[in-house]
């Protein structure tokens, strides 16, 4: 079966964002297979750097460490050609990191109620920020603070009930739709501006800038 190659007239890579759990890997790793391009886990990246789990980067270094690394990581990321990148559940929330995934990519946000994440959570040992004596209570109050910095992304998609293979089919679609609004807006502002009043050379430049 021919793959859906990124066809989209741009160069921006695309940057999963969203609660742990969310399946921002799996469905990446999908995403990356059905449009051709190449696939980064953020959390994966820093492993790797360091040889350490981030369960042990936690505990030897401190989550301060972790998110200054989890920066540089980002800023290697994004140097890279175009590719589908899973971040981890507290990229977006970091503003510099925020801020780089704005202006040099399309964030989608991978968007599951607290029941879905409590029955994917419950029996991972692999999630620090979860390693407390109530889980589901530190897990909704995560969800609670990380919403309204998930809600800036491009493009929202409510992965609740879905299998993985829909997921991406509603990311593919989202993706053609951004583009198409991106393409038709950009189209209205140079029609309008063909419609600037005559000018003076000189008046023309002033009113550009």
């Amino acid at each position: 079966m021919e793959k859906n190659t990124f066809k989209f007239n741009s160069n921006s890579s695309i940057v999963l964002i969203g609660m742990m759990g969310v399946g921002k890997t799996s469905i990446g790793k999908l995403l990356s297979n059905e449009t051709l391009l190449p696939f980064y886990d953020s959390d994966n990246e820093i492993e790797s750097e360091l040889d350490l789990s981030i369960n042990d980067i936690f505990e030897k270094y401190g989550e301060k460490y972790f998110r200054d690394k989890e920066i540089e990581i980002f800023e290697l990321l994004l140097s890279k050609k175009q590719s589908i990148i899973a971040s981890g559940g507290g990229s977006f929330i970091n503003q510099k990191i925020q801020e780089k995934i704005k202006k040099n990519c399309i964030s989608v946000w991978l968007k599951a109620n607290e029941e879905t994440l409590s029955a994917r959570l419950k029996n991972t040992k692999k999630r620090p920020l979860l390693d407390v004596d109530n889980r589901k209570e530190m897990l909704l109050s995560l969800l609670k603070e990380r919403e309204n910095e998930y809600s800036k992304a491009d493009i929202e998609i409510i992965v609740d009930g879905l299998d993985k293979s829909l997921i991406v089919q509603k990311i593919l679609k989202s993706l053609e739709d951004y583009f198409l609004i991106n393409k038709n807006e950009k189209n209205i502002k140079f029609k309008n501006k063909l419609k600037l009043p005559l000018l003076t050379s000189f008046s023309f430049l002033t009113y550009l800038e």
